[in-house]
């Protein structure tokens, strides 16, 4: 009977040791980076490829002063590859996922640009309502249009420059269209996606 109990007492100390284990492990992956939203939007994930540049960075270099808060706070000039046959509009986000927190820190949402542009000048006004029917929700502050980075000082973050093409248009009040309520009416719509990284460290 002795012995029995011991082996009890040992299964019990493993079995609490892989649940302390399982804990911490999930601990870890809810203090993770937040998820972007090409990982939310884009459901199965065999959408193709968009192919994004822009003339000002490449991907993986840095950005300009002049693009962030430390400077003239200017949206940058971005191009894309044409979407897939049924293109009818295309989504741009910019989110910092460089961040602990639930949800990305979002710098700008923009929506229904026709499916025949192919790319966005820099520096566009901050409206609502942008020329050929293009349309600006609300970035981290609550406002249309963009906003730049701007971490701590010493910190450097990522900032995706996400594309979406969509096979149809959002019918959003951009009163109303954060990044969220801009993901979600994307979901089933993704045709294509693609993005471009910029990296900038606070001062």
């Amino acid at each position: 009977m002795r012995t029995v109990l011991i082996g009890a007492s040992a299964l019990l100390a493993v079995m609490g040791l892989s649940l302390a284990a399982g804990a911490q492990a999930q601990g870890q992956a809810d203090s993770g980076p937040p998820l972007l939203a090409e990982k939310i939007a884009s459901g199965n994930g065999l959408n193709p490829n968009l192919r994004v540049t822009s003339p000002v960075f490449t991907s993986g270099g840095v950005l300009d002063d002049k693009y962030t808060q430390n400077g003239e706070n200017m949206s940058p000039p971005l191009h894309w590859s044409h979407g897939p046959a049924g293109t009818r509009s295309f989504v741009i986000l910019a989110e910092d996922a460089g961040v602990q927190r639930h949800d990305p820190i979002v710098h700008w949402v923009v929506y229904n640009i026709p499916s025949t542009q192919w790319d966005l000048d820099s520096a566009i006004p901050a409206n609502a309502a942008v020329e050929h029917g293009i349309m600006q929700g609300k970035n981290v502050r609550g406002a249309a249009g963009y906003v730049g980075p701007k971490p701590p000082a010493g910190q450097t973050h990522p900032y995706h420059f996400e594309v979406f093409a969509l096979n149809s248009t959002l019918d959003l009040d951009p009163a109303n269209a954060d990044r969220n309520a801009v993901v979600n009416a994307m979901k089933s719509h993704v045709l294509a996606k693609g993005e471009i990284v910029a990296n900038y460290t606070g001062k």
